[in-house]
């Protein structure tokens, strides 16, 4: 279990370790779009499914986008929720593009 780890930044005290279970489901509806966004933008411009090189730069992408609507939540917990909805991601795109999936 995590030890609660609270900080003051800009005069507001901040637990800074949260799970992504804990987030609002605002900010993770926000987080799972712009994961979307990024690994859809990735396929149309590689043609394929993102290998493990370009998931790097979608989270980096991500990360950044997380950071500046100043939502608290470690790096690796980002990481985490994308790797478990990355073929969900990849379904939901072939769906939208109308992709043959092979078998």
């Amino acid at each position: 279990m995590f030890r609660k780890n609270h900080k003051i930044i800009n005069g507001r005290l901040l637990q800074i370790n949260k799970s992504f279970s804990q987030l609002k489901q605002k900010q993770k509806e926000k987080i799972s779009e712009w994961l979307y966004q990024e690994y859809a933008h990735i396929y149309d411009e590689v043609g394929k499914p993102p290998n493990s090189k370009r998931n790097v730069e979608i989270l980096s992408a991500v990360y950044n986008k997380i950071e500046e609507a100043e939502i608290w939540i470690p790096f690796y917990e980002v990481e985490k929720y994308f790797y478990s909805r990355k073929h969900r991601f990849q379904t939901r795109y072939e769906k939208a593009h109308n992709i043959e999936q092979e078998q």
